[in-house]
């Protein structure tokens, strides 16, 4: 659950049948570690699943973009420190030499 109560659910919707009458049995498929789990999702609580599984989806895509941000930011460090290191290890050569 957020921090405002709403709750988050891993995993997306799929319809798993179409019945003769035309309506669509859905079920929420999900992995945990290398597992695959399936829920079959009455029709009464659909619409809550949807709105669960975009918050979730929301989530996970920023905490994508962080991951991403700080990447780029360690790497621009490791790349200025070697850089650092490297213009230091010339000016020691040019002071010995």
């Amino acid at each position: 659950m957020l921090k405002d109560g709403s709750p988050m659910t891993r995993g997306k919707l799929c319809v798993s049948a179409v019945r003769k009458s035309g309506r669509k049995a859905y079920i929420l498929q999900y992995r945990r570690k290398t597992v695959q789990f399936v829920k079959a999702i009455p029709a009464c609580e659909l619409e809550a699943y949807r709105k669960s599984t975009e918050r979730c989806k929301r989530f996970l895509d920023c905490v994508q973009r962080y991951v991403d941000m700080k990447t780029k930011e360690s790497i621009r460090t490791i790349r200025k420190e070697a850089k650092d290191a490297r213009g230091k290890a010339k000016a020691a050569r040019r002071a010995d030499g």
